[in-house]
């Protein structure tokens, strides 16, 4: 591993050209997305070739971030249509027939969701996201982190039958079960880096903590401390590439949630910062925990320089130490054109290396 900073990504990867899967980041609009996209694809191709088409961009898609030097990677999230809906189908009783059309992050989005029609439970009686980090590992030696959502932004980004749950908490508590399943398989089979996507937080701060923090950390209860267990909450991705009239998140929250956070037993917390700049005397509220900070935008098309990073590194640096700061992307990078996104990882790459 070359010195400086570490450097990891947040998760997907642009799709190749060709691919025929529905993909979030691929439509004009992310609200024009419908899971019924999905699932009329999963009627047009059998489950084998599927699969083959997953694993050639897999690598595809790994062979390039380590190429382009990243020290932590993901699968980019091939077989993704979205990062939340690819776990809410594994799961029995959600309905991807029976949509609710939902207006989600404070009125940023509305979409025709997966509705909860029962209690929900795993769909297979055996794990599965194991399956999908093996079959991502065996490609490198690269260690590849997976990412999984969190309860408080599955609930966020899906609707319940009417009357079902009688609370979101009590949701919520279902919901972390299955997540739980799904990360010790991982953690015993070796997986050493695992990501908890919860951006909903900062969307909803009085839920994340009253109780929607202490569920994170229950979804990785009876994990070691072999394994860095990560926790993501950026402010929101837009609806398409250079929008610039979306609603994030008020990325102050951050602040309210910080002492929780830290002191939670997570490893590591993700920040944005490159979309729009934080108070870099957030980083001091943290006082255990490792901040992935994101140094590089990923819905912009203008491309960030080693010298732009190198600078905002170095303020950061005057509020925690290095060995607890690793460079990212702010979450992300489904929107970019690959010589965009080439070029702000190699920057990014770069910059970390100056901080040997």
């Amino acid at each position: 591993m070359a010195s400086g900073l570490t450097t990891t990504v947040i998760g997907s990867y642009p799709k190749p050209p060709g691919f025929p899967c529905p993909d979030w980041f691929r439509v004009a609009n992310g609200n024009d997305y419908t899971p019924k996209m999905y699932n009329d694809f999963c009627q047009s191709i059998t489950k084998e070739e599927f699969e083959h088409t997953v694993k050639q961009a897999t690598k595809e898609c790994i062979a390039e971030q380590v190429k382009l030097g990243i020290n932590i990677i993901t699968d980019g999230e091939m077989a993704r249509e979205n990062y939340v809906f690819h776990f809410c189908r594994k799961l029995k009783n959600y309905s991807f027939d029976n949509l609710t059309h939902k207006v989600y992050r404070n009125g940023a989005c509305h979409m025709d969701v997966p509705t909860v029609i029962g209690p929900l439970e795993p769909l297979e009686p055996e794990p599965w996201c194991v399956n999908e980090w093996l079959a991502s590992q065996t490609l490198t030696t690269t260690p590849v982190k997976i990412t999984i959502p969190g309860p408080m932004t599955i609930i966020g980004t899906t609707a319940s039958k009417s009357g079902y749950y009688k609370s979101d908490k009590e949701w919520s508590l279902d919901l972390v079960k299955c997540i739980n399943r799904e990360i010790r398989a991982l953690a015993d089979a070796g997986c050493k880096y695992i990501q908890l996507d919860e951006p909903v937080m900062v969307r909803q701060p009085s839920v994340a903590l009253d109780y929607g923090i202490d569920h994170a950390t229950q979804c990785f209860e009876g994990v070691g401390s072999d394994v860095e267990k990560t926790i993501h909450l950026c402010c929101g991705y837009p609806l398409y590439l250079d929008q610039v009239d979306y609603m994030k998140a008020d990325r102050q929250v951050y602040f309210d949630l910080a002492e929780k956070l830290d002191n939670a037993g997570f490893d590591a917390v993700s920040l944005e910062d490159a979309h729009q700049y934080n108070d870099l005397k957030l980083l001091e509220k943290f006082k255990k925990v490792k901040i992935i900070l994101g140094v590089v935008a990923i819905a912009k098309s203008s491309i960030e320089t080693v010298d732009e990073i190198k600078k905002r590194v170095q303020l950061a640096l005057e509020h925690i130490p290095a060995s607890r700061l690793t460079l990212a992307p702010d979450c992300g990078l489904g929107f970019l054109p690959k010589d965009i996104l080439h070029s702000k990882l190699e920057n990014m790459v770069t910059a970390a290396r100056l901080f040997a």
